[in-house]
């Protein structure tokens, strides 16, 4: 971790929510504290296997990457999909999971800064913002959780609008109202745990029925609800 990572990567990090009320000078520092590494990766390779330890959270500087599940059957279930600004990994990290349930894979050619959460347990490593770390760290898990639940209650809704349309409200739509899918059709069924054809028809449906209108990932509620 270097000057010139700071300087191409100021505006990511002065966004993120890791460096909350960490002065913009102290970035290297808090870092280095961190052990902070940087690696590329390419499209379709997969950053983390099922299975392999995962002591190292991370940080995306550039690209998209998915986090994903398999069920007993070994078909794919889409966590959540992570671009430029956003951390994964936090929880397993901080609890040393040994053996990640997940798998990570890279959507896009993608950079990421990888960060040792350990050295926050050890009292014999300090760094001036240590403690504000940590507190931007329980504020990062209290939007996981509440990330969580809200994917609880989508799972557990009966029919397939419904899930579609509690989910389609959670995203935070801009100044005109239009609001954007993270991810593909494909990822988006996965995520829903939905069939692909089944969710494009009623995708479909409801834009015929006026509930809303869709250019390419680009979406607008004309009724919003849930």
């Amino acid at each position: 971790m270097n000057k010139n990572t700071i300087k191409l990567y100021y505006q990511l990090f002065q966004n993120c929510i890791l460096f909350k009320g960490v002065p913009e000078d102290s970035y290297l520092e808090t870092l280095k504290y961190l052990r902070a590494r940087k690696r590329d990766f390419k499209r379709g390779e997969i950053i983390l296997h099922i299975g392999s330890n995962f002591r190292h959270a991370g940080l995306v500087l550039k690209g998209t990457i998915e986090c994903s599940y398999q069920d007993v059957d070994l078909n794919k279930f889409n966590m959540n999909h992570f671009s430029e600004g956003k951390l994964f990994g936090e929880s397993m990290a901080c609890a040393e999971v040994m053996q990640s349930p997940m798998q990570i894979s890279a959507v896009t050619d993608c950079t990421l800064l990888f960060l040792d959460y350990s050295v926050l347990y050890e009292e014999n490593l300090q760094c001036e913002y240590r403690t504000q770390v940590l507190i931007n760290l329980i504020q990062d898990f209290s939007r996981q959780n509440f990330f969580l639940n809200q994917k609880v209650r989508i799972l557990s809704q009966k029919n397939l609008r419904n899930k579609i349309l509690i989910y389609l409200n959670s995203i935070h739509p801009d100044e005109k109202g239009v609001r954007k899918l993270p991810f593909s059709k494909t990822a988006l069924a996965e995520f829903l745990c939905a069939n692909r054809t089944a969710l494009s028809r009623e995708l479909s449906h409801m834009i015929h029925e006026g509930l809303l209108t869709m250019e390419g990932r680009n979406f607008t509620l004309k009724q919003e609800s849930c």
